[in-house]
């Protein structure tokens, strides 16, 4: 599998209650410089080889007008198989759309995030529901036949029969898929610091589990914790982040794997502006990948996969051999109806994705990474 891409765009009108992400309420003119460095800084990588994906997320991607995305393709040589682009509703009109298309974009996601007044209202969206339907026709129309769209389960007060009739919206439009994320609050967002009344966790289970079964009796394939996906259209950029493939990130804040390393740029604008109108990458930090690392990224990322992970071979690359009381820890989970283990696939069940993280801990910790003996 060749390498991915990601673009980060991180400017936004506005940054949502709930964002923690690196974004940036700039004006317009602050655009194109940003985008010649992006460019810049691909130049100063040395990247030469064609990405099968390029991924441009953000921030809000469709912000920017068509040339400007165009130009950042431009720098890498042709022959991305998907090419995704996040967009806001009532950030895009036809004329981008068309210079999207022309640019090689072919997968749209669409941060709906509900197709219910009052939820974007409490979520800070500037848009309306109404703007969500006209988009999607006008995606449509314009002949972008992958689309995903994202909501977001469990928003402040949000009533049960709105969440039904958010992913009821989805039968109805049918996109190729879907990203349903659970309400999270981040230390960095303005949540964090005024925090308004969250459902509890049984009825986030609730949402949670209602939307997997209604977008199973749809003809959705639920492949990974937070995303579905019409059979042949599972995201080809995300499945790389989930499955350990390599991946190079470009803008501020973008994280890069190379399978050595996990490095990440500098979340600071200006910093960014510095480093590279100096010449130089604008890189923050650095992780080695130790072989404790690795298996605990196996393990948190093969569980995010609803296929699970082949834990026999994670042992032989990494030169590993499972403790028995570990084995027992995870026959404990499975008969605690948490995970899923015939001996070689580890995977989680229905009930342990909603509590994926402390699964994950549970395998890892304190036996795993303690006391598996090593093979070589």
């Amino acid at each position: 599998m060749t390498s991915g891409v990601y673009i980060h765009i991180p400017f936004c009108e506005q940054r949502c209650y709930y964002c923690a992400f690196t974004v940036a309420v700039s004006r317009e003119e602050t655009y194109e410089p940003y985008v010649k460095r992006v460019i810049r800084e691909i130049e100063l990588s040395g990247w030469q080889e064609s990405p099968e994906t390029l991924f441009f997320g953000g921030g809000t991607p469709s912000m920017l007008k068509g040339p400007l995305i165009q130009r950042i393709i431009d720098a890498f040589p042709p022959g991305s198989s998907e090419v995704s682009l996040e967009a806001n509703p009532g950030t895009f009109d036809a004329e981008k759309l068309e210079s999207y298309r022309k640019a090689g974009v072919n997968r749209i996601s669409l941060g709906a995030q509900s197709f219910d007044d009052q939820d974007l209202k409490t979520a800070g969206r500037l848009h309306k529901a109404a703007d969500v339907f006209s988009d999607f026709e006008t995606l449509r129309r314009h002949g972008f036949s992958n689309i995903n769209i994202d909501l977001i389960a469990g928003l402040p007060n949000q009533q049960f029969d709105v969440w039904k009739t958010n992913v009821d919206w989805i039968r109805r439009l049918a996109p190729e898929h879907v990203s349903i994320y659970m309400l999270e609050l981040d230390e960095k967002s303005s949540w964090s610091k005024n925090t308004p009344d969250l459902h509890a966790d049984d009825e986030f289970a609730r949402f949670y589990n209602a939307a997997c079964d209604w977008l199973e009796e749809i003809g959705y394939v639920h492949y990974e914790i937070s995303n579905w996906a019409l059979p042949g259209y599972e995201c080809r950029h995300n499945l790389k982040y989930w499955t350990g493939a390599p991946y190079r990130g470009f803008g501020v804040g973008a994280h890069s794997f190379d399978k050595e390393s996990r490095f990440w740029n500098t979340a600071s604008l200006s910093e960014y502006a510095v480093q590279i109108d100096a010449g130089r990458l604008p890189i923050a930090d650095r992780e080695v990948q130790t072989r404790d690392i690795q298996l605990e990224e196996a393990f948190m990322l093969g569980l995010r996969q609803t296929a699970g992970f082949n834990i026999q071979t994670v042992a032989k690359e990494l030169g590993i051999h499972y403790p028995s009381d570990w084995l027992t820890r995870v026959t404990e989970l499975q008969s605690a109806g948490f995970v899923s283990f015939d001996g070689t696939i580890l995977k989680l069940t229905p009930a342990g994705w909603l509590i994926a993280t402390g699964i994950t801990e549970e395998l890892l910790w304190p036996t795993l990474l303690s006391i598996s003996e090593a093979t070589r």
